[in-house]
């Protein structure tokens, strides 16, 4: 009796143990950006950096403040022209980190509104409509006419 007792134990804690940690969805960045991109007919020719290039950490203080430990992986798509259409998903290895990230994001627009009111305003108004989202350990930066349709390509991709 205490031999089946001990055994159901270990079983309840080795089962236990497993369920601990939850597992992040590793998503290829490289080809989630493409799809968005390929999916919002409304961008102009965009310039694309993210977690797989070498300065990568440094790309990333471009967007956002967060320590770039926290980050599972990202990309930025920006336009060559330098109006207002930027798009960016970040996703973190904490969900707990999300409404920080999400913050960031939010500080960059803020920060490209009050570029574009100075520098180019007729930017202004995409700037200022811009969405910042979150779905799970992820967070979206979407600048365009069309955000539905990135966000769209987003969800379809990450199922």
């Amino acid at each position: 009796m205490k031999r089946i007792f001990c055994l159901l134990c270990a079983a309840a804690l080795c089962l236990g143990l497993c369920a601990c940690g939850e597992k992040t969805q590793k998503i290829d960045m490289y080809e989630l950006e493409k799809s968005m991109i390929s999916a919002d007919k409304s961008l102009p020719e965009m310039m694309v950096t993210g977690s797989w290039e070498e300065n990568a950490e440094k790309a990333f203080s471009y967007i956002s403040d967060l320590e770039y430990n926290k980050v599972s992986g990202y990309f930025l798509a920006y336009a060559a022209d330098g109006t207002a259409y930027e798009i960016a998903v970040v996703q973190l290895k904490d969900k707990a980190d999300v409404t920080a990230a999400a913050d960031s994001l939010k500080a960059h627009v803020q920060d490209r509104v009050q570029l574009y009111k100075t520098y180019e305003p007729e930017q202004t108004q995409r700037a200022e409509s811009a969405v910042v989202k979150t779905d799970g350990s992820f967070v979206l930066l979407i600048m365009s006419d069309t955000p539905q349709n990135a966000e769209t390509a987003f969800k379809e991709f990450i199922k």
